[in-house]
């Protein structure tokens, strides 16, 4: 017993040594850049911002994602673009916070600045270890350069009969609802549906889970269910045992899922039944792997793991934030039936008013879909209010941005956060921000509503912009020219709030339907709907 209690004595002196060490490095970084009087909340030597976050969090909704909580800390920076250096260790690591579209350029574009370790544990339990989103350098270049041809938006078009397909299979879903009239959540049925659209681009198969179970999607959404932000402030939350057990073994299922389906694309490439040309990323990996080997009895087991990485990424990326962003779609039109209107009137003048005709239409003449510039506009309004996601990248020695007020920001020992949330609402660049105005993305150059250059960044700009924002902008425009004419939407939260009564504040900017994260961010409560069938 006694030496059990020298060895637990001495772990904790070492555990608090090294807490010690690491708060007095990170405050130490944060009294350097205060000396420089560089644009900071209030900060303490000890406490760092933790009190001011403290305050913030305090004007939220509880389970708010953190964005909007470093979107409200950035109004005591008016006159700074809003942008700040932000102390949240031990919650989190160091950050500059960039809210103006000349700094986003910078980080993004001109340096290209790489992507920090902090974003490994964020997409492990989806995507695994080395995914090509979090890898830099010769690696995220070889992978990006093979799949570029393959999200393409002429060959997004070759999946078009497939995408309809799945759509259609939402609409009877959303019918199922309408003839029930019950409540459901719509950013749940919605996920299943995009989870089949990227199952068809992914591995060139339907996987059915809209209708039905599915191992690879059901392992997929119980890790985005599970899923904790590394610097989750509630402790008994971050480190709940039960968590990596379950992630685990949803990696294990979807391993093992994605390992079949490569075996038989891999059979069938061997004996010349598969095409030639690259259509799914399950081909594109198979056809890369072929060009360079002779074929062999079974695929090689470092291949095969790089290979099942990368399309468990796709699976998550090519769902989760194009889910959310149809829902928030449906959200605010129903809230604003003269921009529905609108919408209706251009799908009708470019599909006719025969509603069963559009997918044929479609089907027949894909680019008819590039012929809407209003329903691009309504998808780009909702996505400045609501963007699913933002862009982290990490600091590097001597590499300083500058703003237009003068200020030098060095970026070294920081993840420096491009908070698309703030951005996109900071009012020193768009008019109206909080307000739902699709027409500021038809506004001619001058116009008080022309977006500003490089303000608008839901699939981030420069070499490691989103490689799947054609296919995203597809499926989004496919459904609502699917179902806007079809069904009414109406939120249902009054109810659910009347039946369980909140305690404090419920909205962000006025909004019931805030972010919280799951993955991607998506509306609160799943956003609770009733849809009726028009006419």
């Amino acid at each position: 017993m006694e030496t059990l209690g020298r060895v637990t004595l001495t772990l904790t002196v070492i555990l608090v040594i090294d807490f010690l060490r690491r708060l007095i490095r990170a405050r130490l970084t944060f009294y350097k850049l205060k000396k420089q009087e560089l644009p900071m909340p209030s900060w303490n030597p000890v406490l760092g911002h933790l009190q001011k976050l403290d305050e913030s969090l305090k004007r939220l909704p509880k389970g708010c994602q953190a964005t909007e909580l470093f979107s409200l800390m950035s109004h005591d920076f008016p006159d700074t673009s809003r942008s700040f250096y932000a102390d949240c260790w031990p919650f989190g690591n160091p950050l500059l916070v960039i809210n103006s579209p000349e700094l986003a350029i910078q980080v993004c574009q001109e340096h290209d600045l790489p992507k920090p370790p902090i974003l490994i544990p964020f997409f492990k339990p989806f995507a695994g270890d080395g995914n090509l989103f979090v890898v830099n350098g010769k690696e995220w270049r070889h992978s990006r350069s093979l799949f570029n041809p393959g999200f393409s938006a002429a060959a997004m078009l070759e999946h078009m009969p497939h995408i309809i397909t799945e759509a259609e299979a939402y609409v009877e879903k959303l019918q199922y609802h309408a003839k029930k009239g019950d409540t459901f959540s719509l950013d749940e049925i919605t996920c299943d549906y995009m989870m089949d659209v990227i199952g068809v681009v992914t591995l060139n198969s339907h996987l059915k889970f809209q209708n039905g179970y599915n191992a690879l999607a059901s392992a997929m959404r119980s890790s985005l269910r599970w899923h904790c932000l590394p610097e989750e402030p509630n402790l008994f939350v971050r480190w709940n045992p039960i968590r990596p057990i379950v992630q685990a073994y949803n990696g294990y299922k979807m391993n093992r899922y994605i390992s079949t389906e490569l075996d038989k694309r891999y059979e069938e490439w061997k004996s010349g039944k598969a095409t030639d040309r690259a259509k799914s990323v399950i081909d594109i990996v198979i056809a890369d792997y072929m060009s360079q080997r002779q074929a062999a009895e079974g695929l090689d087991a470092e291949f095969k793991h790089w290979a099942i990485t990368a399309i468990r990424l796709f699976l998550f990326a090519g769902h989760d934030s194009t889910a959310a962003t149809i829902a928030y779609s449906c959200y605010l039109l129903s809230k604003h039936p003269d921009k529905l209107s609108k919408l209706r009137d251009e799908h009708s003048e470019v599909f006719g008013t025969d509603l069963s005709a559009a997918t044929e239409i479609l089907k027949q003449h894909p680019q008819s879909i590039n012929e809407l510039p209003y329903t691009t506009a309504i998808i780009k309004e909702v996505l400045r209010l609501f963007p699913p996601a933002s862009g982290m990248r990490g600091g590097l020695p001597n590499v300083y941005l500058h703003d237009k007020y003068g200020n030098k920001f060095p970026t070294e020992n920081l993840n420096v956060w491009v908070n698309h949330s703030a951005l996109h609402r900071n009012p020193e660049y768009w008019p109206e921000p909080h307000s739902f105005i699709p027409e500021r993305w038809l506004a001619k150059p001058g116009d008080p509503l022309y977006p500003p250059k490089r303000g608008w960044r839901p699939f981030e700009y420069g070499p490691r912009n989103c490689i799947g924002q054609s296919l995203a902008m597809l499926d989004i425009k496919i459904t609502l020219v699917m179902t806007a004419r079809r069904f009414d939407f109406k939120d249902k939260y009054a109810e659910l709030d009347s039946s369980r009564p909140l305690r404090g504040i419920s909205t962000v900017y006025g909004e019931r339907a805030y972010q919280i994260t799951q993955g991607a961010a998506h509306p609160a409560d799943g956003l609770p709907c009733q849809v009726t069938l028009r006419g």
